[in-house]
């Protein structure tokens, strides 16, 4: 049995490390990634973003939310390109309805500049059919990395699984910056 001391001592250790790692949380720079048209499917990243956000990754965005460089040829294709690179993690959303051609270049992108590690990707599924290409699915499945897949329309659906995946992520983020 610990003494009074050393019970003292093992609950304020649990206390900081707790407190420390909470407070990681914030620091997470998350990134959503999808379609914006139609407009429907934007409004449900930004629903994506707004419940990560309420669940304490406050540092939580779409890529549209970034400043475009106009210097660049394509600006919207170079800003979302860096924004894989910079963000801790990237959450890449295919949809049934939307347009999903830019994130398609997106998970090309992660795959050839080995970023898959630090990206969740979840693709809608209608009746047995994916939202995802094959091409993409490729890449993936030679890379050995297994897609999240959400029932169409339901959005509480992709909620919960990016959560589980964001928080299995965050657990290791903040073990290595502790």
């Amino acid at each position: 049995m610990l003494s009074q001391n050393d019970s003292n001592r093992w609950k304020k250790f649990k206390k900081q490390t707790e407190e420390s790692f909470l407070s990681r949380k914030a620091e997470l720079l998350i990134i959503i990634y999808g379609a914006y048209k139609p407009l429907v499917e934007e409004e449900r990243l930004i629903a994506l973003r707004d419940f990560l956000k309420d669940e304490g990754y406050v540092s939580t965005y779409i890529v549209k939310e970034f400043p475009t460089d106009g210097n660049s040829v394509s600006p919207n294709l170079s800003k979302s390109l860096e924004c894989l690179e910079v963000a801790d993690l990237n959450i890449l959303v295919f949809t049934c309805r939307g347009n999903t051609d830019s994130v398609t270049i997106e998970l090309k992108h992660a795959i050839d500049n080995d970023l898959l590690s630090k990206c969740k990707v979840f693709e809608e599924v209608h009746n047995g059919i994916t939202a995802m290409g094959t091409l993409p699915k490729e890449g993936l499945i030679a890379e050995r990395y297994e897609v999240v897949q959400f029932e169409r329309q339901n959005d509480n659906d992709l909620h919960e699984h990016a959560l589980g995946d964001v928080l299995a992520f965050f657990t290791k983020f903040a073990k290595r910056h502790m």
